[in-house]
C-alpha cells in the first residue's frame, strides 16, 4: 500500500508548485544540501555456498538529488569471501532494483570501480529498464577475499528505496536502501477573513535525511490565475513573514508580469538540520484597496459602494519552498476568500427647508378710552408654546446640517427661547394688569370725594337760605 501511494504521489503535478518552482528557476536561487563526512552504512551476511559466502555494505539510506544539485552517490561494498579453504575464480552479479509500484531504474545513477583501470566507470542505465546488472570477474584465494564497489544515487525519482542483490556460485546477499527526502506541510492555504485582517498560513518542513539544507527559499504566490476577480496591484496586499519564533517582519510584494503572478520570497534562506525541521508562519493581509471600484483611485473613499465593489475576492495563493525534491508531493496551493471592508455609513443629502418664521409677535398694550376715562389694556394673542418651538426648531437652509448632535443642540435652543418668550410675555401681562386695577380705584375715590363735597355745599346753602328767612 506504502508503495502503490508513493507511486501515485510521485506521479502528481500541482499547478501551484509548478509556478513556484519555475519562479524560483527564474530568478536562479535554490538551496544548498550538504552531506556528512561519514553517511551512516548497514551491512548484510549473506548464506554460504560451495565454499562461498557473500556480505554487503550499504548505505543506511539514499537521500533524492535536489533538482539543481546533483548529491555525491553511496558506495556499495560488496566481499567475495573464499570459506571452503580452495579459493574462487568466477563471476560476480549485481544487480540493483527501484522498488514501488509504477516506477523503474531509468533515474538511477551509478559507478563502478574498475580494479584493471583503478578507476570509477559510469554504468549506463537503459531507458525504462526495471533493473540494472552489473558483473565483475573475481578470483579469490584460498582462504581470502576481494572487494566489489558500486556508487549508486536514486537521482529525483521518488521511489520506496533500492534493492540490492549479489550471487556468486550460488551464494548470495540482499540488501535494501530506503530512499528519502524531505516533507512539505502547510495548513491555512483555503480560508476566508476580512479585508485588513490578517490570515495566517502555517509551513513545517521536516528533513529526515542526514543532509544539512542551507539557503532554502520559501515562495509565496498570489493571484496565480491572473487579477481578474482578484488582486490587481501588489500595494494592496500586506504580506509578513514568522520564522524560529521571532518577530514579524514585513516581506516586498513584487506586481505581476506577463510571464510570472504577484509573488514574494516570504523566507529567503531557510535552514533544515539533518535529522530535524524548520517551521515558518506566514500573514497575508488584502487592503480595503482591493475592493475600489473600477476606475476609481486605491483608497479612496467610495461613498455608498457598487455591487461590484461589493463582492468577495478570491486571491490563489501558493507556497512551496523552492529547489527540494520532496518524497511526498505536498498540497501546496488554495483559495483565501476575502470578505470586502464594513460599509461606511451613507451621507444623508441636505434637504432645504423653508426658512424659519417667527409665530411669536410682539406685545403691544392698547389704551381704549371708555368715556373718556376708563383704560382697557389690550394685549396680542400670545402664540401656543409649542407651535412656537415648532417654529424656532425648523432649521433654515443655510443652517441645516446632517450632524445628528448639531440638530439637537438647536433643537433644545430653540425650546429654551420659546419658554423665555412665553415668561417674559406672562410677566408683562401681569404688570399692566395690575396697572389696570389701581387706575380704576383712584376713579373711584376721586368720584365719592366729588359726591360728598356737592353734599356739603348744598347743605350750606340751605343753612344760609334758612337764616335769611
Amino acid at each position: 500500500m506504502r508503495r502503490r501511494l508513493r507511486a501515485v504521489v510521485a506521479g502528481l503535478m500541482v499547478v501551484g508548485a509548478g509556478a513556484v518552482a519555475g519562479t524560483a528557476a527564474a530568478d536562479g536561487a535554490g538551496p544548498v544540501a550538504t552531506p556528512p563526512d561519514s553517511p551512516k552504512t548497514q551491512t548484510v551476511a549473506g548464506v554460504a555456498a560451495n565454499g562461498v559466502q557473500l556480505s554487503m555494505t550499504a548505505p543506511a539510506q539514499l537521500p533524492l538529488d535536489l533538482p539543481g544539485q546533483q548529491l555525491p552517490e553511496r558506495e556499495v561494498d560488496v566481499t567475495v569471501k573464499d570459506v571452503g579453504g580452495q579459493g574462487y575464480t568466477g563471476t560476480v552479479t549485481m544487480t540493483l532494483a527501484s522498488e514501488g509500484s509504477g516506477v523503474s531504474a531509468t533515474a538511477l545513477r551509478l559507478d563502478r570501480y574498475d580494479q584493471a583501470s583503478g578507476s570509477w566507470q559510469t554504468v549506463p542505465v537503459s531507458a525504462g529498464g526495471a533493473s540494472v546488472t552489473v558483473t565483475d570477474d573475481v578470483t579469490v584465494p584460498a582462504s581470502g577475499t576481494q572487494v566489489l564497489k558500486l556508487r549508486v544515487s536514486p537521482g529525483t525519482t521518488v521511489v520506496d528505496d533500492v534493492k540490492v542483490s549479489a550471487s556468486a556460485n550460488g551464494a548470495s546477499a540482499v540488501a535494501s536502501v530506503p530512499v528519502t527526502g524531505p516533507t512539505f506541510q502547510v495548513s491555512g492555504l483555503t480560508g476566508s477573513g476580512r479585508a485588513g485582517s490578517p490570515m495566517v498560513i502555517t509551513g513545517t518542513v521536516d528533513n529526515p535525511t542526514d543532509l544539512s539544507l542551507q539557503d532554502v527559499p520559501v515562495k509565496l504566490l498570489l493571484c496565480s490565475a491572473g487579477s481578474a476577480g482578484c488582486v490587481a496591484h501588489a500595494s494592496d496586499v500586506k504580506v509578513e513573514e514568522q520564522t524560529g519564533g521571532g518577530s514579524w517582519h514585513t516581506v516586498s510584494v513584487s506586481d505581476a508580469t506577463a510571464t510570472s503572478p504577484m509573488s514574494a520570497t516570504v523566507v529567503p534562506q531557510l535552514t533544515v538540520p539533518a535529522g530535524g525541521s524548520a517551521q515558518f508562519l506566514v500573514r497575508v493581509t488584502v487592503g480595503a484597496g482591493a475592493f475600489a471600484a473600477p476606475g476609481q483611485p486605491t483608497g479612496q473613499p467610495t461613498g455608498q459602494s457598487s455591487p461590484a465593489a461589493a463582492q468577495p475576492v478570491s486571491v490563489a495563493v501558493a507556497l512551496s519552498p523552492v529547489g527540494l525534491t520532496f518524497v511526498t508531493q505536498p498540497t501546496v496551493s488554495g483559495t483565501l476568500t476575502v470578505q470586502p471592508p464594513p460599509a461606511a455609513p451613507s451621507t444623508p443629502s441636505s434637504t432645504p427647508s423653508s426658512s424659519a418664521t417667527s409665530a411669536t409677535s410682539a406685545p403691544t398694550a392698547t389704551q381704549t378710552s371708555t368715556d373718556g376715562a376708563t383704560a382697557t389694556p389690550a394685549a396680542s394673542p400670545t402664540p401656543d408654546p409649542a407651535s412656537t418651538t415648532e417654529a424656532a426648531s425648523t432649521p433654515d437652509a443655510a443652517s441645516s446640517s446632517s450632524n445628528p448632535t448639531i440638530l439637537v443642540a438647536a433643537g433644545l435652543l430653540a425650546v429654551c427661547l420659546a419658554l423665555v418668550l412665553w415668561w417674559v410675555l406672562m410677566k408683562r401681562r401681569e404688570r399692566m394688569a395690575a396697572g389696570v386695577g389701581h387706575a380704576h380705584d383712584g376713579h373711584e375715590y376721586d368720584h365719592g370725594h366729588d359726591h360728598e363735597h356737592e353734599q356739603g355745599h348744598d347743605h350750606g346753602d340751605g343753612q344760609a337760605h334758612d337764616s335769611e328767612q
